[in-house]
Protein backbone atom coordinates (compact mmCIF):
# COMPACT_ATOMS: atom_id res chain seq x y z
CA UNK A 1 0.00 0.00 0.00
CA UNK A 2 2.79 2.42 0.82
CA UNK A 3 5.61 1.15 -1.32
CA UNK A 4 7.63 0.28 1.80
CA UNK A 5 7.64 -3.23 0.45
CA UNK A 6 5.94 -4.02 -2.85
CA UNK A 7 3.55 -6.92 -2.83
CA UNK A 8 4.62 -9.54 -5.31
CA UNK A 9 2.35 -10.44 -8.18
CA UNK A 10 0.63 -13.47 -6.67
CA UNK A 11 -3.00 -12.87 -7.61
CA UNK A 12 -6.01 -15.12 -7.99
CA UNK A 13 -9.73 -15.53 -8.67
CA UNK A 14 -10.42 -13.32 -11.66
CA UNK A 15 -13.69 -11.46 -11.31
CA UNK A 16 -14.05 -9.60 -14.57
CA UNK A 17 -12.18 -8.17 -17.51
CA UNK A 18 -12.76 -6.03 -20.54
CA UNK A 19 -10.56 -5.33 -23.51
CA UNK A 20 -10.25 -1.94 -25.14
CA UNK A 21 -8.84 1.34 -23.84
CA UNK A 22 -5.97 3.63 -24.68
CA UNK A 23 -3.10 2.78 -27.01
CA UNK A 24 0.44 3.67 -26.09
CA UNK A 25 2.25 6.12 -28.29
CA UNK A 26 5.64 4.88 -27.09
CA UNK A 27 7.20 1.90 -28.81
CA UNK A 28 9.48 0.11 -26.34
CA UNK A 29 12.84 -0.44 -27.99
CA UNK A 30 11.19 -0.26 -31.42
CA UNK A 31 9.78 -3.80 -31.39
CA UNK A 32 6.92 -4.80 -33.67
CA UNK A 33 5.00 -5.95 -30.60
CA UNK A 34 5.95 -3.53 -27.86
CA UNK A 35 4.41 -2.83 -24.48
CA UNK A 36 5.09 -0.08 -21.95
CA UNK A 37 4.39 -1.13 -18.36
CA UNK A 38 4.07 1.56 -15.70
CA UNK A 39 5.30 0.68 -12.21
CA UNK A 40 4.30 3.06 -9.43
CA UNK A 41 7.53 3.01 -7.45
CA UNK A 42 10.86 4.77 -7.14
CA UNK A 43 13.20 3.90 -10.03
CA UNK A 44 15.43 0.89 -9.50
CA UNK A 45 19.05 1.39 -8.49
CA UNK A 46 20.11 -2.03 -9.77
CA UNK A 47 18.78 -5.31 -11.19
CA UNK A 48 19.78 -8.42 -9.26
CA UNK A 49 17.09 -10.97 -8.37
CA UNK A 50 19.25 -12.43 -5.60
CA UNK A 51 19.16 -9.05 -3.89
CA UNK A 52 15.51 -8.19 -4.52
CA UNK A 53 12.25 -9.13 -2.80
CA UNK A 54 9.97 -6.24 -3.78
CA UNK A 55 7.51 -6.09 -6.65
CA UNK A 56 9.23 -3.19 -8.41
CA UNK A 57 12.36 -5.24 -9.04
CA UNK A 58 10.81 -8.68 -9.30
CA UNK A 59 8.68 -7.61 -12.27
CA UNK A 60 11.81 -6.85 -14.29
CA UNK A 61 13.52 -10.01 -13.03
CA UNK A 62 10.57 -12.06 -14.30
CA UNK A 63 11.38 -10.89 -17.81
CA UNK A 64 15.18 -11.22 -17.64
CA UNK A 65 15.66 -14.37 -15.55
CA UNK A 66 14.11 -17.83 -15.85
CA UNK A 67 13.32 -19.86 -12.69
CA UNK A 68 13.96 -23.54 -12.16
CA UNK A 69 10.22 -24.26 -12.01
CA UNK A 70 7.02 -22.25 -12.23
CA UNK A 71 3.27 -22.49 -11.68
CA UNK A 72 1.31 -23.39 -14.77
CA UNK A 73 -1.32 -20.65 -15.30
CA UNK A 74 -3.91 -23.12 -16.62
CA UNK A 75 -3.64 -25.98 -14.12
CA UNK A 76 -1.92 -24.46 -11.09
CA UNK A 77 0.57 -27.33 -11.10
CA UNK A 78 4.31 -26.87 -10.72
CA UNK A 79 6.10 -27.33 -14.06
CA UNK A 80 9.78 -27.34 -14.99
CA UNK A 81 11.48 -24.38 -16.69
CA UNK A 82 15.28 -24.59 -16.36
CA UNK A 83 15.04 -27.80 -14.32
CA UNK A 84 14.63 -31.15 -16.02
CA UNK A 85 13.77 -32.83 -12.72
CA UNK A 86 13.51 -31.99 -9.03
CA UNK A 87 13.67 -35.10 -6.84
CA UNK A 88 13.48 -35.33 -3.03
CA UNK A 89 14.76 -38.26 -1.02
CA UNK A 90 12.29 -40.20 1.12
CA UNK A 91 12.54 -37.71 3.97
CA UNK A 92 12.38 -34.51 1.83
CA UNK A 93 15.68 -33.44 3.37
CA UNK A 94 18.00 -33.90 0.37
CA UNK A 95 16.84 -32.68 -3.03
CA UNK A 96 18.50 -33.42 -6.36
CA UNK A 97 18.05 -30.89 -9.17
CA UNK A 98 18.95 -31.81 -12.74
CA UNK A 99 19.06 -29.03 -15.35
CA UNK A 100 17.82 -29.18 -18.91
CA UNK A 101 20.73 -29.21 -21.37
CA UNK A 102 21.33 -26.49 -23.95
CA UNK A 103 20.43 -23.36 -21.96
CA UNK A 104 22.76 -20.41 -21.60
CA UNK A 105 23.11 -16.88 -20.27
CA UNK A 106 22.67 -13.83 -22.45
CA UNK A 107 26.47 -13.44 -22.70
CA UNK A 108 26.73 -16.87 -24.34
CA UNK A 109 28.02 -18.73 -21.26
CA UNK A 110 26.37 -22.17 -20.97
CA UNK A 111 24.12 -22.55 -17.94
CA UNK A 112 25.43 -25.24 -15.60
CA UNK A 113 24.93 -26.55 -12.10
CA UNK A 114 28.02 -24.61 -10.98
CA UNK A 115 26.22 -21.33 -11.74
CA UNK A 116 23.47 -22.19 -9.27
CA UNK A 117 25.85 -23.52 -6.62
CA UNK A 118 28.14 -20.49 -6.79
CA UNK A 119 25.30 -17.95 -6.99
CA UNK A 120 23.53 -19.49 -4.01
CA UNK A 121 26.73 -19.62 -1.97
CA UNK A 122 27.38 -15.95 -2.73
CA UNK A 123 23.87 -15.00 -1.57
CA UNK A 124 24.03 -17.21 1.53
CA UNK A 125 27.09 -15.37 2.84
CA UNK A 126 25.83 -12.93 5.43
CA UNK A 127 28.59 -10.46 4.59
CA UNK A 128 27.24 -10.13 1.04
CA UNK A 129 24.14 -8.52 2.64
CA UNK A 130 21.79 -9.48 -0.18
CA UNK A 131 18.09 -9.44 0.57
CA UNK A 132 17.45 -13.09 -0.22
CA UNK A 133 20.13 -14.39 2.13
CA UNK A 134 17.56 -15.78 4.57
CA UNK A 135 16.07 -17.94 1.84
CA UNK A 136 19.02 -20.29 2.34
CA UNK A 137 18.65 -20.52 6.11
CA UNK A 138 17.24 -24.04 5.82
CA UNK A 139 20.31 -25.31 3.93
CA UNK A 140 22.95 -27.23 5.88
CA UNK A 141 25.93 -25.00 6.63
CA UNK A 142 24.04 -21.69 6.59
CA UNK A 143 24.95 -20.84 10.19
CA UNK A 144 28.68 -20.99 9.45
CA UNK A 145 28.23 -18.26 6.83
CA UNK A 146 25.99 -16.16 9.07
CA UNK A 147 27.46 -15.73 12.56
CA UNK A 148 25.36 -14.06 15.22
CA UNK A 149 25.39 -10.32 14.66
CA UNK A 150 23.82 -7.38 16.52
CA UNK A 151 20.31 -6.69 15.29
CA UNK A 152 20.38 -4.55 12.14
CA UNK A 153 24.13 -4.99 11.53
CA UNK A 154 25.80 -6.72 8.58
CA UNK A 155 27.73 -9.91 9.46
CA UNK A 156 31.49 -9.80 8.99
CA UNK A 157 33.11 -12.04 6.33
CA UNK A 158 33.71 -15.60 7.49
CA UNK A 159 36.44 -18.10 6.67
CA UNK A 160 33.76 -20.47 5.37
CA UNK A 161 32.45 -19.36 1.97
CA UNK A 162 30.20 -22.24 0.88
CA UNK A 163 27.11 -24.05 2.13
CA UNK A 164 28.10 -27.56 3.22
CA UNK A 165 24.70 -28.82 2.07
CA UNK A 166 25.11 -27.56 -1.50
CA UNK A 167 26.98 -29.95 -3.79
CA UNK A 168 27.64 -30.04 -7.53
CA UNK A 169 27.25 -33.60 -8.78
CA UNK A 170 28.08 -33.05 -12.45
CA UNK A 171 27.83 -30.26 -15.01
CA UNK A 172 24.03 -30.38 -15.05
CA UNK A 173 23.16 -31.74 -11.60
CA UNK A 174 23.43 -30.47 -8.03
CA UNK A 175 21.98 -31.45 -4.69
CA UNK A 176 20.70 -29.50 -1.72
CA UNK A 177 20.81 -31.01 1.76
CA UNK A 178 18.63 -29.15 4.22
CA UNK A 179 19.14 -28.93 7.97
CA UNK A 180 15.82 -30.69 8.44
CA UNK A 181 13.22 -32.14 6.08
CA UNK A 182 11.21 -29.48 4.22
CA UNK A 183 8.31 -30.75 2.15
CA UNK A 184 7.69 -27.32 0.56
CA UNK A 185 11.19 -26.98 -0.91
CA UNK A 186 10.18 -28.05 -4.42
CA UNK A 187 7.61 -25.22 -4.52
CA UNK A 188 10.20 -22.66 -3.42
CA UNK A 189 12.32 -23.26 -6.52
CA UNK A 190 10.02 -21.04 -8.57
CA UNK A 191 11.20 -18.04 -6.57
CA UNK A 192 13.35 -15.67 -8.64
CA UNK A 193 15.57 -15.04 -5.63
CA UNK A 194 17.19 -18.35 -6.63
CA UNK A 195 18.06 -17.24 -10.15
CA UNK A 196 21.65 -17.92 -11.29
CA UNK A 197 24.21 -15.27 -12.15
CA UNK A 198 26.91 -15.91 -14.78
CA UNK A 199 30.53 -16.16 -13.73
CA UNK A 200 31.55 -12.67 -14.85
CA UNK A 201 28.76 -11.12 -12.76
CA UNK A 202 29.58 -13.25 -9.71
CA UNK A 203 33.20 -12.07 -9.82
CA UNK A 204 32.18 -8.40 -9.61
CA UNK A 205 28.45 -7.93 -8.89
CA UNK A 206 28.73 -4.18 -8.36
CA UNK A 207 30.01 -3.71 -11.91
CA UNK A 208 26.82 -5.29 -13.26
CA UNK A 209 24.24 -3.48 -11.14
CA UNK A 210 22.92 -1.63 -14.21
CA UNK A 211 23.94 -4.07 -16.94
CA UNK A 212 22.50 -7.38 -15.74
CA UNK A 213 23.02 -10.62 -17.63
CA UNK A 214 20.11 -12.99 -17.29
CA UNK A 215 18.97 -16.34 -18.63
CA UNK A 216 15.37 -15.37 -19.39
CA UNK A 217 13.31 -14.37 -22.39
CA UNK A 218 14.42 -10.70 -22.45
CA UNK A 219 17.74 -8.90 -22.27
CA UNK A 220 18.66 -5.28 -21.58
CA UNK A 221 18.32 -3.22 -24.77
CA UNK A 222 21.12 -0.66 -24.84
CA UNK A 223 22.44 1.11 -21.78
CA UNK A 224 20.46 1.78 -18.63
CA UNK A 225 21.20 4.47 -16.08
CA UNK A 226 19.57 4.82 -12.68
CA UNK A 227 16.31 6.73 -12.91
CA UNK A 228 15.72 5.88 -16.58
CA UNK A 229 13.14 3.59 -18.16
CA UNK A 230 14.30 -0.01 -18.40
CA UNK A 231 14.08 -1.17 -22.02
CA UNK A 232 14.22 -4.85 -22.81
CA UNK A 233 14.32 -6.74 -26.11
CA UNK A 234 13.37 -10.35 -26.74
CA UNK A 235 16.41 -12.58 -26.51
CA UNK A 236 16.64 -15.15 -29.28
CA UNK A 237 18.78 -17.46 -27.15
CA UNK A 238 15.98 -18.28 -24.70
CA UNK A 239 15.01 -21.95 -25.13
CA UNK A 240 12.73 -22.30 -22.14
CA UNK A 241 8.96 -22.74 -22.18
CA UNK A 242 6.28 -20.04 -22.05
CA UNK A 243 8.09 -17.20 -23.81
CA UNK A 244 6.00 -13.99 -23.67
CA UNK A 245 4.49 -12.58 -26.86
CA UNK A 246 6.04 -9.08 -26.87
CA UNK A 247 9.13 -8.31 -28.95
CA UNK A 248 10.12 -5.53 -26.59
CA UNK A 249 9.12 -4.21 -23.19
CA UNK A 250 9.67 -0.91 -21.43
CA UNK A 251 9.30 -0.68 -17.65
CA UNK A 252 8.57 2.92 -16.73
CA UNK A 253 8.99 3.81 -13.06
CA UNK A 254 6.72 6.62 -11.90
CA UNK A 255 6.93 7.22 -8.12
CA UNK A 256 3.44 8.70 -7.82
CA UNK A 257 0.71 6.16 -8.52
CA UNK A 258 -1.79 8.83 -9.58
CA UNK A 259 0.71 10.20 -12.08
CA UNK A 260 1.25 6.71 -13.48
CA UNK A 261 -2.52 6.30 -13.83
CA UNK A 262 -2.82 9.62 -15.65
CA UNK A 263 -0.01 8.59 -17.99
CA UNK A 264 -2.13 5.64 -19.03
CA UNK A 265 -5.15 7.87 -19.64
CA UNK A 266 -2.90 10.10 -21.74
CA UNK A 267 -1.94 7.11 -23.87
CA UNK A 268 1.76 6.91 -23.02
CA UNK A 269 1.72 3.53 -21.26
CA UNK A 270 -0.06 0.25 -21.97
CA UNK A 271 -0.54 -1.18 -18.48
CA UNK A 272 -0.88 0.33 -15.01
CA UNK A 273 -2.08 -0.62 -11.54
CA UNK A 274 -5.15 1.28 -10.42
CA UNK A 275 -4.13 3.34 -7.35
CA UNK A 276 -6.30 3.52 -4.22
CA UNK A 277 -7.44 7.02 -5.16
CA UNK A 278 -9.06 5.72 -8.36
CA UNK A 279 -10.91 2.62 -7.18
CA UNK A 280 -14.23 4.42 -7.45
CA UNK A 281 -13.65 5.82 -10.94
CA UNK A 282 -11.42 3.47 -12.98
CA UNK A 283 -14.32 1.64 -14.64
CA UNK A 284 -15.65 4.87 -16.07
CA UNK A 285 -12.17 6.30 -16.78
CA UNK A 286 -11.35 3.30 -18.98
CA UNK A 287 -14.67 1.52 -19.57
CA UNK A 288 -13.27 -1.00 -22.06
CA UNK A 289 -9.78 -1.57 -20.72
CA UNK A 290 -9.80 -2.76 -17.13
CA UNK A 291 -9.40 -6.02 -15.26
CA UNK A 292 -9.78 -6.89 -11.57
CA UNK A 293 -8.72 -9.88 -9.50
CA UNK A 294 -8.57 -10.94 -5.88
CA UNK A 295 -5.07 -10.40 -4.55
CA UNK A 296 -2.87 -12.89 -2.76
CA UNK A 297 -1.39 -9.89 -1.00
CA UNK A 298 -2.01 -9.23 2.68
CA UNK A 299 -1.69 -5.77 4.25
CA UNK A 300 -0.63 -4.92 7.78
CA UNK A 301 0.21 -2.22 10.28
CA UNK A 302 3.69 -3.00 11.62
CA UNK A 303 4.72 -2.37 15.22
CA UNK A 304 8.45 -2.02 16.05
CA UNK A 305 9.53 -4.89 18.30
CA UNK A 306 12.76 -2.97 19.03
CA UNK A 307 10.77 -0.23 20.83
CA UNK A 308 10.27 -1.24 24.48
CA UNK A 309 7.01 0.73 24.63
CA UNK A 310 5.39 -1.92 22.41
CA UNK A 311 6.73 -4.91 24.34
CA UNK A 312 3.51 -5.83 26.18
CA UNK A 313 1.23 -8.04 23.99
CA UNK A 314 -1.86 -6.52 25.63
CA UNK A 315 -0.85 -3.12 24.31
CA UNK A 316 -0.55 -4.55 20.81
CA UNK A 317 -3.95 -6.19 21.19
CA UNK A 318 -5.35 -2.82 22.30
CA UNK A 319 -4.03 -1.12 19.17
CA UNK A 320 -5.55 -3.85 17.03
CA UNK A 321 -9.00 -3.71 18.61
CA UNK A 322 -9.02 0.10 18.35
CA UNK A 323 -9.02 -0.17 14.55
CA UNK A 324 -12.33 -0.29 12.71
CA UNK A 325 -11.19 -2.51 9.85
CA UNK A 326 -14.46 -2.32 7.97
CA UNK A 327 -14.31 1.48 7.86
CA UNK A 328 -10.66 1.38 6.85
CA UNK A 329 -11.25 -1.21 4.12
CA UNK A 330 -14.07 0.97 2.76
CA UNK A 331 -11.67 3.92 2.68
CA UNK A 332 -9.04 1.87 0.81
CA UNK A 333 -11.64 0.59 -1.64
CA UNK A 334 -12.01 -2.83 -3.30
CA UNK A 335 -11.02 -4.27 0.07
CA UNK A 336 -12.29 -6.51 2.86
CA UNK A 337 -11.17 -6.53 6.52
CA UNK A 338 -8.48 -9.10 7.42
CA UNK A 339 -9.01 -11.56 10.24
CA UNK A 340 -5.69 -13.36 9.88
CA UNK A 341 -2.17 -13.12 8.51
CA UNK A 342 -2.73 -15.22 5.36
CA UNK A 343 -4.28 -14.18 2.06
CA UNK A 344 -7.79 -15.62 1.55
CA UNK A 345 -6.96 -17.67 -1.56
CA UNK A 346 -4.17 -19.70 0.08
CA UNK A 347 -4.80 -23.28 1.23
CA UNK A 348 -4.87 -23.09 5.03
CA UNK A 349 -6.55 -19.68 5.31
CA UNK A 350 -9.07 -19.36 8.17
CA UNK A 351 -11.73 -16.69 8.11
CA UNK A 352 -11.52 -15.73 11.79
CA UNK A 353 -8.07 -16.81 12.92
CA UNK A 354 -7.50 -13.53 14.76
CA UNK A 355 -8.98 -13.06 18.25
CA UNK A 356 -8.05 -9.38 18.43
CA UNK A 357 -9.14 -8.09 15.04
CA UNK A 358 -12.75 -7.21 15.85
CA UNK A 359 -13.35 -3.52 16.51
CA UNK A 360 -14.17 -2.96 20.20
CA UNK A 361 -13.19 0.46 21.55
CA UNK A 362 -14.18 -0.38 25.15
CA UNK A 363 -12.14 -3.58 25.19
CA UNK A 364 -9.23 -1.76 23.54
CA UNK A 365 -9.18 0.86 26.32
CA UNK A 366 -9.34 -1.86 28.97
CA UNK A 367 -6.39 -3.71 27.42
CA UNK A 368 -4.41 -0.48 27.20
CA UNK A 369 -4.95 0.13 30.93
CA UNK A 370 -3.97 -3.47 31.76
CA UNK A 371 -0.79 -2.96 29.73
CA UNK A 372 0.11 0.10 31.78
CA UNK A 373 -0.70 2.69 29.12
CA UNK A 374 1.60 4.12 26.47
CA UNK A 375 4.32 6.71 26.98
CA UNK A 376 4.55 9.61 24.54
CA UNK A 377 2.88 10.16 21.18
CA UNK A 378 2.26 7.35 18.69
CA UNK A 379 4.18 8.09 15.50
CA UNK A 380 2.78 6.76 12.21
CA UNK A 381 5.14 6.75 9.23
CA UNK A 382 3.77 7.07 5.72
CA UNK A 383 5.17 7.14 2.20
CA UNK A 384 5.16 10.65 0.76
CA UNK A 385 5.22 9.36 -2.82
CA UNK A 386 1.86 7.65 -2.30
CA UNK A 387 -1.18 9.85 -2.94
CA UNK A 388 -3.06 8.06 -0.16
CA UNK A 389 -0.16 7.54 2.27
CA UNK A 390 -1.03 10.44 4.53
CA UNK A 391 -4.78 9.84 4.18
CA UNK A 392 -4.48 6.24 5.35
CA UNK A 393 -2.05 7.16 8.13
CA UNK A 394 -4.42 9.80 9.46
CA UNK A 395 -7.36 7.39 9.28
CA UNK A 396 -5.51 4.88 11.48
CA UNK A 397 -4.21 7.69 13.68
CA UNK A 398 -7.69 9.09 14.26
CA UNK A 399 -8.90 5.66 15.40
CA UNK A 400 -5.99 5.31 17.84
CA UNK A 401 -6.53 8.84 19.14
CA UNK A 402 -10.31 8.56 19.49
CA UNK A 403 -10.51 4.97 20.75
CA UNK A 404 -7.43 4.84 22.97
CA UNK A 405 -7.10 8.50 23.95
CA UNK A 406 -3.46 8.64 22.83
CA UNK A 407 -1.60 11.48 21.18
CA UNK A 408 -0.71 10.74 17.53
CA UNK A 409 1.78 12.33 15.15
CA UNK A 410 2.67 11.61 11.54
CA UNK A 411 6.00 11.42 9.72
CA UNK A 412 6.17 11.39 5.94
CA UNK A 413 9.24 9.93 4.21
CA UNK A 414 10.06 8.21 0.95
CA UNK A 415 9.27 4.50 1.07
CA UNK A 416 12.92 3.53 0.58
CA UNK A 417 13.95 5.65 3.58
CA UNK A 418 11.27 4.09 5.78
CA UNK A 419 12.48 0.63 4.77
CA UNK A 420 16.13 1.46 5.47
CA UNK A 421 15.34 2.89 8.91
CA UNK A 422 13.24 -0.16 9.78
CA UNK A 423 15.88 -2.60 8.52
CA UNK A 424 18.47 -0.97 10.78
CA UNK A 425 15.99 -0.81 13.69
CA UNK A 426 16.07 2.99 13.77
CA UNK A 427 12.49 3.69 12.69
CA UNK A 428 10.38 5.43 15.30
CA UNK A 429 6.79 4.26 15.33
CA UNK A 430 4.36 2.38 13.10
CA UNK A 431 4.41 1.79 9.37
CA UNK A 432 2.30 0.06 6.76
CA UNK A 433 3.55 -3.10 5.09
CA UNK A 434 2.35 -5.73 2.68
CA UNK A 435 3.27 -9.22 1.50
CA UNK A 436 2.34 -11.60 -1.28
CA UNK A 437 3.57 -15.12 -1.74
CA UNK A 438 6.54 -16.06 -3.89
CA UNK A 439 5.22 -19.62 -4.09
CA UNK A 440 1.68 -20.77 -3.26
CA UNK A 441 2.07 -22.03 0.31
CA UNK A 442 0.87 -20.80 3.70
CA UNK A 443 4.49 -21.29 4.81
CA UNK A 444 5.61 -18.42 2.56
CA UNK A 445 3.55 -15.95 4.59
CA UNK A 446 4.93 -17.17 7.91
CA UNK A 447 8.63 -17.86 7.42
CA UNK A 448 9.60 -14.54 5.76
CA UNK A 449 7.71 -12.27 8.16
CA UNK A 450 7.64 -14.13 11.48
CA UNK A 451 10.60 -16.48 11.66
CA UNK A 452 13.39 -14.86 13.65
CA UNK A 453 15.68 -14.96 10.58
CA UNK A 454 12.96 -14.13 8.02
CA UNK A 455 13.94 -11.91 5.08
CA UNK A 456 10.81 -9.78 5.50
CA UNK A 457 10.65 -9.72 9.29
CA UNK A 458 9.35 -6.15 9.22
CA UNK A 459 8.89 -5.84 12.97
CA UNK A 460 12.13 -7.43 14.16
CA UNK A 461 10.03 -10.16 15.76
CA UNK A 462 11.59 -13.17 17.50
CA UNK A 463 9.76 -16.03 19.21
CA UNK A 464 11.58 -19.41 19.54
CA UNK A 465 8.21 -21.16 20.05
CA UNK A 466 7.02 -20.00 16.64
CA UNK A 467 10.33 -20.98 15.03
CA UNK A 468 9.92 -24.46 16.52
CA UNK A 469 6.39 -24.99 15.18
CA UNK A 470 7.42 -23.68 11.76
CA UNK A 471 10.22 -26.25 11.74
CA UNK A 472 7.73 -29.00 12.58
CA UNK A 473 5.53 -27.92 9.68
CA UNK A 474 8.53 -27.85 7.37
CA UNK A 475 9.43 -31.42 8.34
CA UNK A 476 5.93 -32.84 7.87
CA UNK A 477 5.64 -34.60 4.47
CA UNK A 478 1.84 -34.88 4.69
CA UNK A 479 0.57 -31.59 3.27
CA UNK A 480 -2.65 -31.42 5.30
CA UNK A 481 -0.79 -32.15 8.55
CA UNK A 482 1.81 -29.56 7.60
CA UNK A 483 -0.91 -26.94 7.11
CA UNK A 484 -2.26 -27.65 10.60
CA UNK A 485 1.20 -26.99 12.04
CA UNK A 486 1.60 -23.81 10.02
CA UNK A 487 -1.76 -22.66 11.35
CA UNK A 488 -0.43 -23.20 14.88
CA UNK A 489 2.47 -20.92 13.98
CA UNK A 490 0.02 -18.33 12.69
CA UNK A 491 -1.86 -18.53 15.99
CA UNK A 492 1.34 -17.78 17.90
CA UNK A 493 2.06 -14.77 15.68
CA UNK A 494 -1.52 -13.54 16.09
CA UNK A 495 -1.22 -13.81 19.86
CA UNK A 496 2.08 -11.91 19.85
CA UNK A 497 0.86 -9.50 17.12
CA UNK A 498 4.02 -7.86 15.80
CA UNK A 499 1.91 -7.07 12.73
CA UNK A 500 -1.73 -6.03 12.86
CA UNK A 501 -3.74 -7.53 9.97
CA UNK A 502 -5.62 -4.76 8.15
CA UNK A 503 -7.21 -5.77 4.86
CA UNK A 504 -7.19 -7.97 1.78
CA UNK A 505 -7.67 -6.22 -1.50
CA UNK A 506 -8.84 -6.72 -5.01
CA UNK A 507 -6.28 -5.48 -7.48
CA UNK A 508 -7.38 -3.51 -10.49
CA UNK A 509 -5.44 -2.73 -13.66
CA UNK A 510 -5.89 -0.76 -16.86
CA UNK A 511 -4.57 -2.02 -20.20
CA UNK A 512 -4.42 -0.54 -23.68
CA UNK A 513 -6.51 -1.69 -26.63
CA UNK A 514 -3.63 -3.51 -28.32
CA UNK A 515 -2.97 -6.00 -25.50
CA UNK A 516 -4.85 -8.50 -23.35
CA UNK A 517 -2.98 -9.27 -20.10
CA UNK A 518 -2.76 -12.89 -19.07
CA UNK A 519 -5.34 -13.61 -16.40
CA UNK A 520 -5.11 -16.79 -14.34
CA UNK A 521 -6.69 -18.11 -11.20
CA UNK A 522 -3.25 -19.38 -10.20
CA UNK A 523 -0.79 -16.74 -11.36
CA UNK A 524 -2.98 -13.64 -11.46
CA UNK A 525 -2.90 -10.71 -13.87
CA UNK A 526 0.44 -10.39 -15.68
CA UNK A 527 1.29 -7.66 -18.15
CA UNK A 528 4.49 -9.47 -19.11
CA UNK A 529 2.46 -12.27 -20.66
CA UNK A 530 0.05 -10.07 -22.60
CA UNK A 531 -1.20 -11.20 -25.98
CA UNK A 532 -1.45 -8.72 -28.82
CA UNK A 533 -4.62 -8.06 -30.78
Amino acid sequence: MTGVLGVTLGLALVLSSCGDGKSSGDSAAGGAKSVVIAIAADPLEYINPLNENGSAGIQVAQAMFAPLVTTDPSSGKTVNVMAESVTPDQTSQTWTIKLKPGNSFQNGQPLTAKDYVDSWNLTAQGSTAWKNNGFFSKVEGYDALNPETPDGATPKPTAVKTLSGLKQIDDMTFSVKLKVPFSQFGLTLQYLGLAPLPEEVRKNPDAYKRKPIGNGAYKLDGTWNAGEDIKLAKWDGYKGPNAPDADSITYRYIPNADTAYNEFLAGTVDFVDVPPTKVKTFKTDAPDGWVTAESSGANYLTLPAWDARFKNPKLRHAFSMAIDRKAFADLVGLSTPSKGLIAPDINGYRDNACKYCDFDAAKAKQLLQEAGGFSGPVNINYNTTSATGQIFAEAIGNMIRQNLGLEVKYTGKQGSEITELADTRKLDGLRFSGWGHDYPSIEDYLTPMFKSTGDANFAGYNNPALDKVLAQGDAEPDQEKAIKLYQQAEDIALEDMPLLPLYAKQNAYLHSAKIEPRVSKYTGVQALYSTFK
